[in-house]
């Protein structure tokens, strides 16, 4: 059966394509998030930077650029150290594309190499809506292998929209986006899918489009990926750099796509992990993720059923259903919480999809899972809030969750007729039927103020230096048939295709030789596989 939920505004609350592409990089276990106290006051723990080093050792590139370009091209950025790092705002042109003269800024942040340098690389966690700054400023050196770390200065940055640039905002009070994540729907809630209930997500979608705008302003156009690549060549530029080294994940292999489809001619040493293919439209990045979360709760399924303290019972059929149930359950009876909140099934989604980004996280799933089935939601809330970056007092680590949707707002055009909705959803939920309910729907961005400034499109990079696409076959945020097509349609692409679990290979907790190997060659020399390969 369909699940009725509140305008799809639990983890479904973004565009429908990559509506799951947060939180992607899994860390080393005893490691904190970005955005959790670190111990280690900012620093990246490398022994160079600001206190060995008298000054950056970089400077602009002085490229022959338009002449209303030259300033942003040619500015001196004030570098400053923070911890063994160095910090920066880049200043670029609110609208790369059209006659807007405001300008924004964009946090940056060099970690630089710890031995003799080759270049930069800039990386990207993914998103829409990480910061990068944060993750290179805590964590350069778990991001990269040892020996690339050594040769490379590691570059992060927020992208426009998100963090320490200049930012996006869809709320005055926390509680407001805290109260549209998690209300339930009204009781008795409509026949789902009906247009009842799809008119109420569309009244959902409107408050929040118009939220957004309220606090952000004509800026709210101008965050869409096309608009952060041209930023990166700008950075790419500033650190003196002929061709950009990049390394993006999830969402930001999205980012490096399109940097090579804008810029072919100044594509280095590339690297995609778990790519997301950039010609996918709303509806059909909505079924590549149904699919996937639901192969990759399966694998959970088999996994837990072997385990001490499963609470399913049976066969991996029986255990999906019990699943399926136990969602259903939920929309007709919510675990109350001590907080006042009821745990309904969209929020349990969210728990159960955190946790399957790796299978180091299998064991958590298990015991909130267990916790739900005996009536216990408080597990599960802790895991959905952490996954959005809800504090305990009901606010907001960061606006990750709103560049989410702003971004995905600009990428792809929304499917807003009720009748294809409605055909989407029979099709998502033949693909995925225990976890599919929770994909099908109206997207937030159904009522956004701004056209999308980016069609989906094949990108082929005609000229572009090799670039190597990683995929896991049992990925299940990018679905491995996603990084297929994108290194096919690459001229230059070369795939590695991983099998195992998870979301994101290269430099792994497990640590993999057959990607990490030629990944950390390709970066330290230039040469990459002459074929695909699989591990």
């Amino acid at each position: 059966m369909l699940r009725s939920r509140r305008g799809f505004a639990a983890l479904v609350a973004a565009s429908a394509s990559l509506l799951l592409l947060t939180g992607c990089v899994l860390l080393p276990p005893a490691l904190p998030s970005p955005g959790q106290p670190s111990g280690s006051s900012g620093s990246s723990g490398s022994p160079s930077g600001p206190g060995s080093v008298s000054a950056p050792v970089w400077s602009p590139t002085g490229e022959d650029v338009p002449a209303d370009l030259a300033p942003y091209y040619g500015q001196s950025v004030d570098w400053q150290g923070c911890g063994s790092n160095w910090c920066g705002m880049v200043t670029a042109p609110m609208d790369w594309y059209g006659s807007v003269d405001d300008d924004i800024e964009v946090s940056v942040v060099v970690a630089p190499a710890t031995g003799d340098r080759l270049g930069a690389i800039l990386y990207n966690p993914g998103g829409p809506g990480a910061s990068g700054a944060d993750y290179v400023q805590q964590f350069a050196d778990f991001l990269v292998a040892p020996e690339v770390r050594e040769r490379y200065d590691l570059v992060g940055f927020d992208p426009r929209g998100v963090g320490g640039s200049t930012p996006i905002s869809c709320y005055d009070d926390p509680k407001e986006l805290y109260d549209w994540l998690w209300e339930l729907p009204p009781s008795p809630a409509p026949e789902p899918l009906s247009d009842e209930d799809l008119q109420l997500q569309l009244e959902d979608a409107q408050w929040f489009a118009d939220s957004c705008l309220e606090n952000t302003g004509p800026f709210l156009e101008f965050v869409g990926t096309e608009q952060v690549a041209s930023d990166m060549d700008l950075i790419r530029a500033l650190l003196g750099e002929e061709k950009l080294g990049y390394l993006g994940v999830s969402y930001g292999t999205l980012i490096g796509s399109t940097y090579a489809d804008l810029f072919p001619e100044n594509v280095g040493r590339m690297v995609l992990d778990a790519a997301v293919a950039p010609d996918a439209t709303d509806d059909e990045g909505t079924l590549f993720q149904a699919s996937g979360f639901e192969l990759a709760y399966g694998n959970f399924v088999d996994d837990c059923l072997q385990q001490r303290g499963c609470p399913f019972t049976g066969s991996r059929d029986e255990a999906m259903q019990q699943t399926a149930a136990l969602l259903d359950a939920l929309d007709d009876d919510p675990i109350e919480v001590a907080d006042g909140r009821g745990l309904g099934s969209g929020a349990l989604f969210v728990a159960i999809a955190a946790n399957l980004y790796s299978d180091a996280q299998w064991s958590t799933l298990r015991t909130v899972l267990a916790d739900v089935m005996a009536g216990r939601g408080e597990s599960a809330f802790a895991q959905a809030d952490a996954y959005y970056g809800v504090r305990p007092d009901g606010t907001f680590a960061d606006n990750s969750l709103e560049a989410l949707i702003a971004v995905n707002c600009l990428d792809a055009p929304a499917v807003t007729d009720f009748d294809q909705v409605r055909a989407n959803a029979q099709e998502i939920m033949a693909a995925a039927p225990t976890l599919g309910p929770d994909f099908v729907g109206l997207s937030s961005c159904a009522a956004w103020p701004f056209e999308a400034t980016r069609e989906p499109h094949a990108i082929t990079a005609p000229g572009a230096d090799p670039i190597i696409v990683i995929g896991g076959l049992n990925d299940p945020a990018t679905p491995y048939q996603q990084s297929v097509e994108l290194a096919a349609m690459l001229e230059s692409g070369v795939l590695i295709s991983v099998d195992a679990e998870g979301h994101s290979q290269y430099n792994g907790v497990n640590r993999n030789r057959c990607v990490d190997e030629p990944v950390n060659e390709y970066f330290l020399t230039g040469v990459a596989p002459t074929a695909d390969l699989t591990c």
